[in-house]
């Protein structure tokens, strides 16, 4: 098997906690990166640190029992269930754990994303389930993400966050990046637009995974229809009345506040 060095993993490692960081995923201290670099051995990153401030020698290598083979600084203390994933399925090499946003709040809704929007969706992340709650860094959590390493590459921890994971480095950032893009959308024409969307077909997901030489797991299938109007002619938007009945309450509960603002 063919491992990156570990000078390359620790700095594939800071570029991906500054992309975590920049594009919000991870506030404080939240996040951790790993990347494997031999047969029982990852590069990790440290408690208590931004991503976006992260530097090569700030990283630890560990080995697969959790112990510190090089490093002054404490390994992070979700370490367990980054190696718990690499335990269950051989194939992976990265992992990433951040906090986005729209992830979380599905994941705090217990709320599994299925919805068939666009390729991506249904092709590189797929449906993306819930792990029960456990205590973030116990064995517990690890044993909670395990049922999934094999036929999924990212879950969401129940009132946690997403962790993903990858043959690559790379891969693993870009699943998580797709499912928070995934769950934007998803929250969008659920909860905002409540207008009947046009979802891609089973069908369709299949000429897809034939085009592209994919391999969709069952387990990760999207809740596709048989048809779909996708291909029909586009509506008019400016004939497009949605149900706006949340955001008239919202304007109403907005101005409400600020008016008893100016009179205290």
């Amino acid at each position: 098997m063919n491992y990156i060095s570990e000078q390359e993993a620790k700095e594939m490692i800071c570029s991906i906690g500054q992309k975590m960081y920049q594009r919000g995923f991870v506030s404080a201290n939240d996040g951790n990166i790993t990347i494997r670099v031999g047969d029982n051995t990852v590069i990790a990153t440290p408690t208590g640190v931004s991503k976006g401030d992260l530097k090569p020698d700030m990283l630890l290598k560990v080995d697969f029992d959790g112990n510190i083979l090089e490093g002054t600084w404490k390994a992070t203390s979700e370490l367990p269930m980054h190696l718990r994933i690499y335990k269950e399925n051989n194939e992976v090499m990265s992992t990433a754990h951040a906090h986005p946003t729209f992830l979380n709040l599905f994941a705090n809704l217990g709320m599994e994303l299925d919805m068939s929007l666009t390729p991506a969706t249904a092709a590189i992340s797929g449906r993306i389930p819930v792990a029960p709650y456990q205590n973030p860094g116990s064995e517990d959590l690890a044993a909670s993400v395990a049922p999934y390493c094999k036929d999924f590459n990212v879950v969401m921890l129940a009132n946690h966050g997403p962790i993903s994971w990858g043959k690559n480095p790379i891969e693993a950032w870009y699943i998580l990046e797709d499912a928070e893009a995934y769950a934007k959308m998803a929250l969008l024409h659920k909860f905002v637009v409540k207008a009947d969307y046009r979802p891609i077909s089973m069908e369709q997901i299949k000429l897809l995974a034939d085009t592209h030489d994919l391999v969709i797991n069952p387990r990760r299938l999207v809740n596709a229809p048989e048809k779909t109007g996708n291909q029909e002619p586009a509506v008019s938007l400016d004939a497009f009345d949605p149900d706006c009945a949340w955001m008239e309450k919202l304007v109403e509960k907005t101005a409400d506040a600020v008016v008893a603002r100016l009179k205290s």
